[in-house]
């Protein structure tokens, strides 16, 4: 069975903060039986059953949102205090959690130290870039708030990663949001590609286009090669590395299938990627079905195939054994038999940055073969 990992939203779209560009908080439309969203006991429990009903070489719950955090200390005290309880003998388990940061007390910082959930905090650069997406739900900038939280995590020796989303407000702005990551004291980081569309299937303002995603991944890149910050990881660029060596890539858009992981709403529901979390691909609830059937249903195996579909064109590309054709949510509508049906939004940029970096990426691969063997 091909291992598999959990993303789980115990407050599902519930945030404390109004993010322009942020494509979950509308889901809570998908649950409107109450105003505030939090999983219950029962389902915490029944999840973490079914989760371990499954053979894992690790059990891998990365706990999202909205904003895990809402659900406050007490709750993932309950969530390791179960996990002790019902894992298999022997069983490896890592949480991790993404979080704005602004609500990190030191209750919760010390419990995540404890337990080392990996911890990735939403930065987006330095206030002036930062805050013009990222706003509390009256409007105020957030920045300095996050800061706070990151300081905290930081007190507490929880292992943090920046997480960047890469928008018209910083995409002009590589280095600045880098090095303001590596001011902060992040060695660890991952930059993701903002894609958003309205219901006419126009680009929202906040999207970039692929020319500016590959000038910004170049931007970072030259930063961080031309330093030789090899002690910094940048999740992007050791995806690339590596699919480069054989091995399976961080990145779920750079690998040939959407088999990676399993969302779980509060309420058990089960979706296959939090990008399409709707009635359309919903796949049951934890509470009647296990995540093992979730898997194997016939739904799932299409999803999960259908990534592979790409069009001729690609199949000429050079490097896509790397891109694999991109994220199924990034890939553009197109007219039946048009030549640039199925290709990513961003492909564009990512032909830019490969070309641009594909000797050197090519040069650290090698590097990383020789010292394996």
């Amino acid at each position: 069975m091909q291992p598999f990992s959990l993303l789980i939203k115990p407050a599902s779209a519930d945030c404390n903060l109004r993010c322009d560009y942020c494509f979950y908080l509308d889901k809570s439309a998908l649950y409107p039986e109450s105003g505030k969203h939090r999983m219950s006991e029962a389902t915490l429990r029944v999840l973490l059953q079914r989760y371990f009903e499954t053979p894992q070489p690790a059990y891998a719950m990365v706990w999202q949102g909205g904003e895990p955090s809402l659900m406050g200390a007490p709750f993932y005290k309950q969530v390791t205090e179960l996990q002790k309880e019902l894992a298999p003998r022997g069983a490896r388990i890592a949480n991790s959690m993404q979080t704005n940061a602004t609500m990190v007390g030191d209750g919760l910082a010390a419990h995540m130290s404890k337990y080392r959930f990996l911890t990735g905090v939403s930065i987006d650069g330095p206030a002036e870039l930062h805050d013009v997406s990222r706003r509390t739900v009256k409007g105020k900038s957030t920045h300095a708030r996050v800061v706070q939280g990151l300081r905290t995590l930081q007190k507490h020796r929880v292992p943090v990663s920046g997480v960047t989303l890469v928008s018209t407000a910083n995409v002009e702005e590589p280095v600045r949001v880098y090095r303001h990551l590596r001011e902060l004291g992040l060695s660890s980081m991952q930059f993701v590609p903002c894609v958003e569309w309205d219901a006419a299937g126009e680009p929202l303002p906040w999207t970039i286009t692929g020319e500016q995603w590959g000038r910004f991944l170049e931007g970072v890149f030259e930063e961080w090669f031309v330093a030789q910050d090899w002690n910094v990881s940048v999740r992007n660029f050791e995806s690339v590395l590596a699919r480069l060596v054989g091995a399976q890539s961080g990145e779920c858009r750079l690998c040939e299938r959407c088999d990676q992981y399993l969302v779980v709403e509060y309420n058990g529901d089960i979706y296959p990627c939090d990008f399409f979390v709707n009635e359309l691909y919903r796949l049951g609830n934890i509470h009647d079905i296990s995540l093992l059937d979730a898997r194997e249903a016939q739904a799932y195996a299409a999803f999960a195939q259908a990534k592979s579909h790409i069009p001729a064109l690609c199949g000429a590309c050079p490097y896509l054994s790397v891109c694999m054709g991109d994220c199924p949510k990034f890939r553009l509508a197109a007219p039946a038999g048009a030549t640039h049906a199925g290709r990513s939004w961003l492909c564009e940029g990512w032909l830019y940055f490969f070309r641009a970096s594909w000797d050197r990426f090519h040069a650290l691969a090698r590097n990383i073969a020789s010292r394996a063997a």
